[in-house]
């Protein structure tokens, strides 16, 4: 079963939850993007994204990221507008976990860490618009997308083992 695992979609869809259970459960490390750009920066999210430096950050934290030999990632929301990540990414499971508008929503309200604004307007109004004006992108890399809207983070991790040990037994035959 691969040991490469990267975590796409929306904010509030469960990629740094799910990521670092299913690291455990595949016994590999688990890195959080996000978290990598705020440690390399010194600062929290809301100001990185303020100077207008995220996105050049997120995409070298990425970029180390994806030159692990094996890990689960969970990137950014934004992280497929990197024009180098589908080169990046290749070699590695890229599963996309998605869920309806209104469950974002109410999972970024819910979120006790601030995430900065795209669109001027609050996040959890603005995350219905973003993540269709992505969803085309998610797809293009995605291995495997997984609505999180009604399972468990437990459940979602369970459901990308079950896809990939599958998929490894398909090649075996």
């Amino acid at each position: 079963m691969r040991n490469r695992v990267v975590l796409v979609g929306p904010r509030g869809a469960g990629k740094s939850a799910v990521g670092a259970l299913l690291a455990a459960r595949l016994g590999v490390s688990f890195v959080d993007t996000d978290r990598l750009v705020e440690e390399e920066a010194g600062r929290p999210l809301p100001e990185i994204w303020a100077a207008g430096e995220f996105r050049g950050r997120e995409a070298r934290a990425l970029g180390n990221a994806l030159a692990l030999p094996a890990a689960v990632v969970a990137a950014g929301g934004g992280a497929v507008l990197w024009d180098g990540f589908a080169a990046a990414a290749r070699g590695w499971t890229v599963v996309w976990l998605d869920a309806a508008p209104e469950v974002l929503a109410l999972r970024i309200r819910k979120d006790p860490r601030e995430r900065p604004s795209l669109t001027g307007r609050p996040a959890a109004e603005e995350i219905g618009e973003i993540a269709r004006s992505r969803a085309h992108l998610y797809a293009a890399v995605a291995w495997a997308r997984i609505p999180t809207d009604r399972l468990a983070v437990d459940e979602v991790a369970e459901e990308i083992v079950r896809r990939m040990r599958a998929a490894t037994r398909g090649k075996a035959d």
